[in-house]
């Protein structure tokens, strides 16, 4: 129940508008200062949201009584938005340390894409453009991830700011997830002699040689890259027959949930990472909470950092085409798959749902291992 009576309130040396609605006293800051012209612009906006309690036309999210423009104002840029979005996620503690620093290259995106245009300005057009810009430079997953984002600003910024009626990333976004699924990226595995070669490199390579007890890790065991630079000295059992993964480490900086699922698993250590780590142990002489991996100087190893300084060199020298690091995973859970490893205790160890190592690895899976020889029970 709406009175349709509307007044002003002093706060702070500024004005604010009162009224009540649904049994509810409704407080709204006008962004104007207490002198004789504040409270002229005042009453000509209390005049407005009157109307609309009278008329029955009364915008719940007030949205239309709120300041356009100044400090608090509703009218903002794309990038100024985002940039709002990122905070309020920042400020509820929602955030990585990669996600902070995912969200930031958007908003960078979004100002030098779009500069100064206002994000109700944002259309269809305009962010179907933004992302024909985005394949030249971008993999569709990176691209989609961005519109996750993009789309979840939006929704968020609804009733706040004053944006578009329909998301305008929402079509793109749909479009991006159908291109992905007709044309799944097929990630090579590393054979064996490709890995021996880079085994043989960073072992005699004084630059990279520090790295080659990583790369042995990864390649053996098939964890994340940000799980084995987490990885400490406590986490694996005294007689280095398995290792406890539960924590994950990106650019360098602690992830707070964990790792990439949030659940933590046991590694079986085979004998060549045991070895390994047996020799690691000896040389380095390291205290429970040690990393088991660092760099150089002795810092948690910078996924990002790895990747251009140590791992890229490494394979030009090698003359083994490019690809990730993320894909010695691949490579470890394709060579356990060829020889029959039982897929639904890999993805355990992996930390796979089984879903997803059937919809990865299928391929790679021996129909033959699928079935018991009742002849063998």
């Amino acid at each position: 129940m709406s009175t349709g009576k509307v007044w002003i309130e002093t706060t702070g040396g500024t004005l604010r508008a009162c009224w009540r609605h649904n049994g509810k006293t409704q407080k709204m800051s006008l962004g104007l200062p207490d002198n004789k012209l504040g409270r002229v612009v005042a009453e000509q906006k209390i005049a407005v949201i009157e109307a609309d309690l009278i008329s029955g036309n009364y915008d719940e999210t007030k949205l239309k009584y709120r300041p356009r423009k100044g400090k608090n104002g509703t009218v903002v840029s794309a990038a100024v938005l985002f940039e709002k979005y990122a905070a309020q996620r920042l400020k509820a503690g929602e955030l990585s340390h990669s996600s902070k620093v995912r969200l930031k290259g958007i908003a960078s995106k979004l100002e030098v894409f779009l500069g100064d245009t206002l994000a109700e300005k944002v259309d269809r057009a305009v962010a179907e453009k933004m992302v024909e810009e985005w394949l030249a430079t971008a993999s569709p997953r990176t691209i989609k991830e961005r519109l996750f984002d993009l789309r979840a600003c939006w929704g968020w910024a609804r009733g706040k700011y004053h944006i578009a009626k329909d998301c305008p990333w929402s079509d793109c976004l749909e479009r991006m997830k159908r291109k992905a699924k007709s044309k799944p990226q097929q990630k090579i595995p590393f054979t064996i002699a490709e890995l021996q070669t880079i085994r043989s490199e960073t072992q005699l390579n004084s630059s990279y040689s520090h790295y080659t007890d990583f790369i042995i890790f990864l390649a053996n065991m098939g964890c994340r890259p940000g799980e084995a630079a987490a990885l400490r000295w406590k986490h694996i059992s005294p007689d280095r027959s398995n290792a406890w993964i539960g924590e994950s480490i990106s650019r360098g900086h602690r992830n707070t949930k964990g790792t990439k699922t949030g659940d933590s698993r046991t590694l079986l250590l085979n004998s060549d990472v045991r070895a390994m780590l047996a020799a690691r142990f000896e040389r380095l002489q390291p205290q429970p909470d040690d990393l088991v991996f660092t760099s150089p100087l002795g810092f948690a190893i910078n996924d990002n950092n790895f990747c251009k300084r140590v791992w890229k060199p490494v394979l030009s020298i090698c003359g083994i085409e490019y690809r990730p690091p993320y894909n010695l995973r691949h490579t470890a859970e394709s060579r356990a798959l060829s020889n029959k490893a039982d897929p639904v205790a890999l993805a355990r160890q992996a930390g796979h749902s089984p879903k997803t190592m059937f919809a990865t690895y299928a391929h790679e899976i021996d129909p033959k291992c699928l079935y018991v020889n009742v002849g063998e029970l």
